[in-house]
């Protein structure tokens, strides 16, 4: 994880599952009040969402700040998929 000025980057791992959601919830919520204005989460290598991996993605967009952009670079179809499922793909911006 990694902030240039009001923009967060996190690369993720293969999965975001209820194993390692929380740890990434609780290293997100260091960064509440921060002036973040873009998370940018970096799914190159994901692939495998599980609700919980959701919930991480909803606590950026409600946490932390006033509500920052959500993008998501190198988001594969079946990612997308879910995340169109659960109904948050139009506060998500894909690139």
């Amino acid at each position: 994880m990694k902030k240039e000025g009001s923009v967060l980057t996190v690369v993720l791992g293969e999965e975001l599952t209820r194993i390692n959601s929380p740890v990434l919830m609780e290293e997100l919520a260091s960064y509440r009040d921060q002036d973040v204005e873009k998370v940018v989460f970096d799914a190159t290598k994901l692939t495998h969402l599980s609700s919980s991996g959701v919930r991480v993605i909803i606590f950026c967009k409600q946490r932390l700040g006033a509500g920052p952009e959500i993008v998501f670079a190198n988001c594969n179809k079946d990612i997308f998929d879910v995340l169109d499922i659960v109904g948050i793909v139009r506060f998500i911006t894909f690139v």
